[in-house]
């Protein structure tokens, strides 16, 4: 599972690659909705990539297969160091399919 991180100070674009759960031909079409099980985040529309993505770590995603989004915010509770968020992600796509795409969101507030 992916696991993305934030400072609670930090509002910044996030990505989502999807391409795992998409067959090869398969595209995001519309972006949903984008929640969060807790810590008080605010999400940006979702945006979708128009074109090809090559990460730091080599890997690739074509196309129409990764949900951006700003994330803003966030709050920890009192004497809690981070705290790790379920962000899910829901989408239609090319072939009619209603998905969710599930990450983590580290937020934290102190370098570990």
């Amino acid at each position: 599972m992916q696991i993305l991180e934030k400072r609670t100070y930090d509002a910044r674009v996030f990505d989502i690659n999807c391409s795992d759960l998409l067959d090869t031909t398969e595209t995001i079409v519309s972006a949903e909705t984008v929640i969060a099980d807790q810590g008080v985040l605010t999400f940006g529309a979702a945006a979708i990539n128009g074109t090809s993505i090559t990460y730091p770590d080599g890997e690739e995603a074509a196309i129409g297969k990764v949900l951006q989004f700003e994330i803003s915010g966030g709050t920890i509770p009192r004497g809690v160091a981070s705290l790790m968020c379920t962000v899910r992600a829901r989408f239609l796509t090319s072939a009619g399919n209603d998905l969710e795409a599930t990450v983590l969101l580290k937020l934290s507030d102190r370098v570990d």
